[in-house]
């Protein structure tokens, strides 16, 4: 690596401490890569804390334990089916592979509780292959990653630390970065090859509007910052971009809370009503025009109505929502009468929706279009508060099968690599459960092992290393 006038120089320095920031790291430190991670914020783990963060991961040791067979050929052909072709078939079978040494490094080198979910196979997948990474889902994966790299005698840590622009040479080769802290003027040349860690930009109101307006409507509510540091430092590297239009929204985001619903309570047969107790939409319609049906309710909310018996199925699919989401946002009532006094709702508004809704299951479509049901709505009930908001971004900067940045003409710029919100990956519309943790975990192991490969390269080059 070309030397320059570094305030300090290391192997690897990471821009973001998200998940995929922080396994890379460790990945990369332990082989020896002397690493320096950057994060604008005081927190670690992006907003991974109010998700879920199931990984799929295909031909895992999980899977061949329970007598499944599955491999990497056939998840990239599921992701390529859902998102229709939109995903380069080398970045869907370069991701796919990632899955099963994933899930394991979690596992063997961090120590998390990785278990198989085999209650439910979510839509657009062919088989039982979402890994959760612990009983607190993504707080548990942060917890995991941050405790392997802040001890971790190879990697610094730097908080409350912007990164504010990518050092290049003239060949447009990037060499480094420079940062400043939140509240010291001065800069700093961290000198090293770079990975973009740094999230989406759906926090970004300009951003939103000039990309997908129609989702500029909706409050970003996500869990970490996602101003777009990423793709801009991309940008201006000479970064091309894939599929800046497409978003992800949530019309079940709990308030408070600001946790997704990602169990299948829908699919269980849930219903929502607002205020008065009423139905307003399709519940199985798509999710930008439910969020944004639920954010013209009073009080721009609604409340997400299930059954005991829909409860426990939907425990039993996602324990992310049986040991967080449920207990911190849910309410319950065993009759109709004591669940809406907890929400204020209209009990005779309630009341009567449930009954409409029951007599009409045998009859097909609802007058709102609903045409998929899975049995009526009975005691004790459970309802959670939930509102629409822009979730994530899933286009981003363009990225190889080594998670190397590219340019406008399709190739690797030198030094630059990228993960989580801030590259495409597998982000597109028909996005599957489980892709968004193998995309930016993936990506960053990809990330990583290039960089321990071209250190070794010229370590063994450069006899004064």
């Amino acid at each position: 690596m070309a030397r320059g006038p570094w305030h300090e120089e290391a192997d690897f320095v990471v821009v973001g401490a998200s998940v995929g920031g922080l396994a890379a790291a460790v990945l990369a430190a332990d082989r020896g890569c002397r690493t320096i991670i950057v994060e604008r914020t005081k927190e670690l783990g992006g907003g991974a804390a109010g998700e879920a963060e199931t990984i799929a991961a295909a031909g895992s040791r999980w899977q061949r334990a329970a007598g499944i067979d599955d491999g990497a050929a056939r998840l990239a052909d599921d992701v390529l089916a859902a998102t229709h072709g939109q995903v380069e078939p080398e970045l869907a079978a370069a991701l796919a592979a990632q899955g099963a040494p994933v899930v394991a490094w979690l596992a063997d080198r961090c120590g998390a509780h990785i278990e198989l979910l085999r209650e439910h196979v979510p839509a657009g997948h062919s088989i039982h292959r979402l890994h959760g990474p612990g009983e607190r889902g993504g707080a548990s994966l942060i917890a995991d990653l941050a405790r392997a790299a802040s001890r971790h005698s190879h990697v610094s840590l730097r908080t409350a630390t912007l990164a504010e622009r990518l050092v290049r040479e003239d060949s447009g080769a990037v060499r480094g970065v420079s940062v400043r802290g939140e509240r010291r003027g001065a800069s700093q040349a961290l000198g090293g090859r770079v990975l973009l860690a740094c999230g989406g930009f759906a926090g970004d109101n300009a951003l939103a509007a000039e990309h997908c307006p129609p989702v500029a409507e909706l409050p970003f509510q996500g869990g970490a910052r996602a101003t777009g540091d990423g793709l801009r430092l991309g940008r201006e590297a000479g970064a091309a971009t894939r599929r800046l239009a497409s978003w992800l929204v949530t019309p079940f985001l709990a308030t408070p809370g600001q946790l997704v619903l990602s169990a299948p309570l829908v699919e269980l047969g849930a219903v929502l009503v607002n205020q008065a107790g009423q139905r307003f939409a399709d519940e199985t319609a798509g999710s930008l025009s439910l969020a944004t049906a639920v954010r013209l309710q009073p009080g721009r909310v609604a409340y997400v109505l299930f059954g005991e018996r829909m409860a426990a199925a939907a425990r039993a699919a996602d324990p992310f929502f049986a040991r967080v989401v449920l207990p911190r946002t849910g309410r319950r009532g065993a009759t109709l009468e004591d669940l809406a006094k907890q929400f204020e709702l209209d009990t005779e508004g309630l009341r009567l929706t449930v009954e409409t809704f029951n007599a009409a299951l045998e009859r097909g479509p609802d007058r709102f279009g609903r045409s998929r049901f899975a049995g009526p709505l009975e005691p004790p009930f459970h309802a959670i508060r939930v509102t629409g908001a822009r979730w994530r971004t899933l286009g981003g900067l363009a990225v190889d099968g080594t998670a190397r940045v590219l340019d406008a003409e399709g190739q690797p710029i030198p030094g630059l690599y990228a993960t989580g919100g801030a590259a495409a990956g597998l982000g597109a519309e028909g996005l599957l459960a489980g892709l968004a943790a193998l995309a930016a975990l993936g990506l960053a192991r990809l990330a990583a092992l290039d960089v321990i490969a071209q250190v070794a390269a010229s370590e063994a080059t450069d006899p004064a290393q």
